[in-house]
């Protein structure tokens, strides 16, 4: 019998995961609906598709060429917003600002028929023509003629001719300035126009209003961002391969412990999450790369270097899983329980249903650590068209990365990496804070500053993860997460709205309840193998 978890646990959280709900819905919940209800997180977005058309007619207007192909993706000011966040002026901003200088477009691509492309910004509201770039030969205008027709256009486009006198020829041939009365703390409006002659006609090839945020804020954010780069890329990613290097050897060292016919079927289904969602955001791929000709080029090259590298990411796992499993058999525990095992159904099943209510815990004490690190550290956050749920070739795909994540971070550092350490240390906390560290170095690049706000912040999560995967199986660490996961991201599928994704969000919630189900059902059908008793339960120490 496996008796990893009592029949009544779940009683011993119920009452804190109720509180934790009311927290949670309070904290979260109710502020994004009333943001809704204000209109200040607008979800009235048009259509990729729209965008596309409007962007090609008003180009093929705008300079008598035929567009050949448009491509539409979600283009974001990741400075700018979080400048806004930041200084708490994001109502400021939407109520002032928004209809014509929005921080948010659909930037779409387009190819000329002649040769040349093109990038136009399209209101993801309005369906407004907000900004252009058109990168076609032609011939430059005298600057005084060149001066009088942006003139002329600006004002056309609202602002007043008292408040462009500060505006003029640069060195590339473009018109720049800053209009008067245009700011908000230290942020200006910057506008660029060009206009060049195409086949004896005035172009206005360029022109883009945005505002620009105080220059000592984007030299802090570079910093911050080099520093989480490094971050990631020594405690992570190189952190991530010497575990796996070691996590062969031990393999090998105690492959009496072992067997390598588990893991199978948990690396093949990350392997399939996996690639389904980094090929579901190469639009997020192509809108990083922001005003470029090569980005077909570069999404192609991503796309098959992807591919490629979730081989060896897949051989990662599956050796975690293996080694994992052994060095704590070594260690007199069996955290991780095979079908066939008596008790094993509702093992599962007691798993699953600690694990939403632990996934509730979770939300409310994430909420908690956001606020407490905005009072002390002053926390914010910004966007990143790379996590964007616009730039998701197929949306309501999105949460099967929650899979890929648990399946991967539970087997690499939870599994095998606190079963490494506590093998080498005696002690299961020591043995939890180090993969936990190198775990919470994964995400600092995520989009909130400082950069270590995510690094307190999951630290915080991780031991709490920890905890419930010594006490409670891999199993249960494993459901908690991929809930956590897909009810995060569920949310903003349903705040998105649509039938596919509202379907979506409420499916992958649910999902683990339809696996233990089956699980359940297949066990107390399938005849029992011979008992496989797991120790007690080891509580961190």
């Amino acid at each position: 019998m496996i008796d990893s978890i009592k029949p009544n646990e779940w009683k011993r959280f119920l009452w804190v995961a109720i509180a934790c709900f009311m927290i949670y819905v309070g904290l979260e919940i109710v502020p994004m609906i009333a943001s809704i209800a204000s209109g200040e997180y607008d979800t009235n977005v048009i259509e990729k598709s729209a965008a596309e058309e409007h962007a090609a007619s008003f180009a093929e207007e705008q300079t008598g060429l035929e567009v050949t192909s448009a491509k539409a993706v979600h283009q974001t000011d990741k400075l700018m917003n979080g400048y806004l966040s930041k200084e708490k002026l994001v109502k400021t901003y939407t109520d002032q600002y928004d209809e014509r200088f929005p921080t948010d477009t659909y930037q779409v691509d387009l190819e000329f028929a002649e040769g040349g492309s093109g990038f136009v910004y399209v209101h993801m509201q309005k369906e407004r023509i907000i900004s252009w770039n058109f990168l076609l030969d032609g011939e430059q205008l005298p600057d005084d003629e060149k001066t009088a027709q942006v003139l002329t256009f600006l004002t056309s486009q609202g602002f007043r001719s008292e408040e462009l006198q500060t505006g003029k020829i640069v060195e590339n041939g473009e018109w720049n300035g800053q209009p008067a009365g245009y700011s908000l703390n230290d942020a200006s409006l910057n506008v660029q126009v060009n206009v060049l002659s195409i086949g004896n006609k005035a172009v206005i090839t360029k022109y883009k209003a945005a505002f620009t945020a105080p220059p000592d804020y984007i030299k802090y954010v570079k910093r911050q961002d080099k520093l989480a780069g490094f971050l990631t890329g020594f405690g992570y990613i190189f952190m991530s391969f010497v575990l796996f290097v070691l996590a062969i050897i031990y393999a090998v060292l105690y492959r009496k412990f072992m067997s390598f016919k588990y893991g199978i079927v948990l690396t093949v289904v990350f392997f399939i999450t996996y690639i389904i969602m980094n090929l579901n955001i190469l639009d997020g791929i192509r809108a990083s790369l922001g005003e470029t000709g090569m980005a077909d080029q570069t999404v192609l090259i991503t796309a098959i270097f992807t591919v490629l590298l979730t081989i060896p990411m897949a051989g990662s796992i599956y050796i975690s899983l293996v080694a994992g499993d052994g060095l704590w058999k070594a260690q007199g525990r069996a955290l991780w329980p095979r079908f066939g095992q008596p008790g094993y159904g509702d093992y599962v099943w007691r798993s699953m249903g600690l694990s939403y209510m632990f996934a509730i815990i979770l939300f409310a004490l994430q909420a908690v650590i956001f606020i407490g690190l905005k009072f002390t550290i002053g926390t914010w956050d910004t966007t990143d068209v790379t996590q964007s749920p616009y730039n998701m070739k197929i949306l309501w795909l999105m949460p099967v990365l929650a899979w890929a994540a648990a399946i991967s971070e539970e087997a690499v550092f939870r599994l095998f990496g606190i079963g490494l350490f506590r093998r080498w240390f005696k002690n299961t906390f020591a043995a939890a804070l180090l993969p936990t560290f190198f775990w919470a170095l994964g995400h600092v690049m995520y989009p909130f500053y400082p950069s270590s706000t995510r690094l307190i912040e999951l630290m915080i999560i991780g031991l709490v993860f920890s905890f419930i995967f010594v006490r409670y199986g891999f199993i249960t660490s494993m459901f908690t997460h991929a809930i956590f996961n897909s009810a995060a991201v569920g949310i903003s599928l349903l705040t998105i709205g649509t039938a596919p994704n509202i379907v979506s969000a409420i499916f992958f919630t649910v999902l683990p309840l339809l696996i233990a189900y089956a699980i359940r059902f297949m066990d107390n059908k399938k005849k029992a193998k011979p008992s496989a008793m797991t120790a007690p339960p080891l509580e961190l120490q």
